[in-house]
């Protein structure tokens, strides 16, 4: 049951984990919106930068030509070159025709310019970079690179160290309450509560008071089963005692006989009971309580066992058996099955009873009418056959057609590899003890 558990657990993501990569995803994501908006900023600053300048040089060429007309000085050579469209342009500079700012990748060449009006009136003025001319800022840029890569290196950094800190703050008290999920089952010690923070200390504290309740449950639990182990089975055995001495006795009463004769039943099915309760309430089955049982052997001595009470109540039955099915289990599970089967289906049933042993399943039937009362009798009883079902690892499906009621249950295993499996179990069971 735990090697399932621990599967199941792990079938599902660690918090631990999850929450890692959450912050690292989130940290990446932040890194790459930080560098986008560095460059982002950056190409508009020297876009912004040389639209400013080639402006100032167009207003300036502009006044200069109101004041000197054509003999005003054109924009410094060393700096740019000056073209009017009246007097030709190179080929590249044909295809712009529009006043504006403009960017032209002239072979490996990143040209930049502006187009404005001619102060004469006549065309358009281009004003263009020379070649390198527009890089001035390439020095402030490696500076400004430099001073981002720094920031952006120290911030991330500090993101990561923030990150496993807070990582390591919110998975060490859950390690710590997984540890003490650990110490739960009776036995282990009790665990001081030494978490730092308000939620984990109040998880704790409910981990430490069911762990209080469940050893007490299991006191209550082990006591139950050593007075029904010595207490009960004394008082049966001398009841049955007394039953068997008075039966020796003259007695030529019916009645006396009738009730002699109940109360040995009513032993025999306390004894079975009692055994019944007690071996559910183990941990682990050993293999002295397991005995290899013959089904159909068994259904027919509780049939037999019950024909008086068939006749009583002028219920039959059909029996149908095809297979000698070979079961290790603890005697009194099967019998308990059987008359708890048996006895709902006699005290319920309107017709005939049917019972089949077929391959490694048993099935019982029996119509009862939904009008004359609620099917009650289908209760406690079926509910102990479940926990022996479940117990043993065996398949019961239980339906309602609402005019008959049928309880199935399948064995599951082939005889030979059910006696296999039980022996396993039962030896593991007595390692782990």
């Amino acid at each position: 049951m735990a090697k399932v558990t621990e599967l199941k657990i792990n079938l599902f993501p660690s918090l631990y984990k999850r929450i890692c990569w959450s912050f690292g995803l989130l940290t990446f994501a932040i890194f790459v919106l930080y560098w986008s908006v560095i460059y982002i900023a950056e190409e508009q600053l020297e876009v912004i930068s040389l639209h400013h300048w080639l402006d100032t040089i167009a207003t300036k060429y502009q006044r200069d030509y109101e004041v000197f007309g054509s003999d005003a000085a054109l924009p410094d050579s060393n700096e740019f070159i000056s073209y009017w469209d009246l007097q030709g342009l190179p080929t590249w500079l044909q295809a712009y025709q529009q006043p504006g700012f403009y960017e032209h990748l002239l072979g490996s060449e990143d040209k930049h310019f502006k187009i404005v009006p001619h102060p004469s009136g006549q065309g358009f003025f281009y004003i263009v970079f020379k070649d390198d001319a527009d890089d001035y800022l390439d020095h402030y840029e490696k500076q400004l690179h430099l001073f981002m890569i720094s920031v952006g290196v120290i911030t991330t950094l500090l993101m990561l160290l923030y990150g496993f800190y807070l990582t390591r703050a919110i998975s060490k008290p859950l390690d710590e309450i997984q540890r003490k999920i650990s110490l739960m089952p009776p036995g282990n010690a009790l665990f001081s509560i030494d978490s730092a923070y308000s939620e984990s200390r109040e998880i704790e504290f409910a981990l430490l008071q069911s762990k209080m309740d469940i050893a007490k449950y299991f006191q209550r639990e082990q006591e139950f089963t050593r007075f029904s182990s010595h207490e009960m089975r004394t008082a049966i055995m001398v009841i049955k005692g007394s039953t068997e001495l008075l039966k020796k006795m003259p007695n030529e009463s019916k009645v006396a006989r009738k009730a002699l004769t109940r109360l040995d039943f009513a032993c025999d099915d306390l004894t079975i009971l009692t055994d019944t309760f007690l071996l559910l309430g183990r941990k682990v089955l050993s293999s002295h309580h397991l005995q290899s049982c013959q089904l159909e052997l068994l259904l027919r001595r509780q049939l037999n066992e019950m024909e008086l009470i068939f006749n009583k109540q002028l219920i039959h039955y059909e029996l149908m058996i095809d297979n000698t099915l070979l079961i290790l289990a603890p005697e009194s599970f099967l019998v308990v099955i059987i008359n708890n089967l048996m006895k709902n289906a006699l005290d319920y049933s309107t017709g005939e009873i049917s019972i089949r042993l077929i391959n490694q399943t048993l099935t019982v039937s029996n119509p009862y009418d939904s009008q004359i009362g609620i099917n009650a009798g289908y209760g406690c009883g079926l509910i102990i056959v479940e926990r022996i079902c479940e117990r043993m690892n065996w398949q019961i499906n239980i339906t309602d057609s609402g005019s008959e009621f049928h309880a199935e249950i399948d064995f599951g295993l082939t005889p030979s590899s059910a006696i296999n499996s039980m022996i396993e179990r039962a030896d593991d069971g007595r390692e782990r003890d």
